[in-house]
């Protein structure tokens, strides 16, 4: 609350007070929020994961004939022939829970300075969780699969490829921390993402699935890793530019009927 702001006094009457009291959770509810800031973190890891791509911004020739051989698994998030194995793994290992822990600092330290904090404990442990449990499959894939008799996942590798994907990860993770802050916006941008994600593991980059058109179509300008990328990142960027402009607005909603008080 603002320092102009007046203070109730006992001579109130009880419904001005608890009103008093109602704006103040708001005001303090909507102070404590700042999701905007995990949404910019990944959507910048997201896109910088193109780097993870050989061919990332392959196109199609204009004349047709054009093809592109897939080395599956691929181990950087889409179902695009990655530079190394080795490099994609260390990169989410590395980089995904560093934007967890860099978050967790911008919490702590919007929490020191406005004397509200939400439980987003919760959502970095989730994560990290999420992130530790994605790098041990991709690793035991890496090292096990290999070994395994040929065509025992025949027919259902692209299953197996979707639920390892880093991106499927993150979509996870940002649903809980939707919850955390009670953001619709933050839930809807975290469902979009992870659904196109999905998507673009199950039927392939540039692939329209046939439930959106009857026979199916695809896209030569998304069949390759780095504009699907570009489109992720954009939804989160998108999301987080409406999660904050929210936020402003609400805080500022909230602030004018507090100020007003006798």
């Amino acid at each position: 609350m603002s320092a102009s702001a007046p203070q109730p006094t006992p001579g109130d009457r009880p419904d001005a007070l608890l009103d008093h009291v109602s704006q103040l959770r708001l005001q303090a509810r909507a102070r404590s929020r700042g999701a905007w800031l995990p949404l910019v973190a990944f959507a910048l890891l997201t896109l910088a994961s193109t780097l993870l791509y050989r061919q990332p911004f392959y196109r199609l020739p204009a004349g047709g004939g054009g093809y592109v051989t897939l080395e599956p698994p691929s181990h950087a998030g889409l179902p695009w022939n990655n530079r190394s194995a080795v490099l994609s793994i260390a990169f989410w290992l590395v980089l995904g829970p560093l934007c967890y822990l860099g978050c967790a600092l911008w919490y702590h330290w919007r929490a020191q300075r406005s004397g509200v904090s939400l439980r987003w404990q919760t959502w970095v442990w989730a994560g990290l969780g999420l992130f530790g449990v994605l790098v041990l499959m991709l690793v035991g894939q890496r090292l096990v699969g290999p070994r395994l008799p040929p065509g025992l996942f025949e027919g259902r590798m692209h299953f197996l490829d979707t639920a390892l994907s880093p991106l499927l990860a993150i979509a996870l993770g940002l649903l809980v921390l939707a919850r955390v802050e009670r953001s619709r916006s933050v839930a809807l941008t975290a469902i979009l993402y992870g659904g196109l994600a999905t998507m673009m593991n199950l039927y392939g980059l540039g692939q329209i699935p046939p439930w959106i058109l009857p026979l199916g179509a695809s896209h030569d300008a998304f069949v390759a890793a780095g504009p699907n990328l570009i489109l992720l990142s954009s939804i989160l960027l998108l999301g987080a530019a409406i999660t904050g402009r929210r936020r402003a607005r609400s805080a500022r909603r909230v602030t004018r009927p507090v100020s007003r008080l006798a």
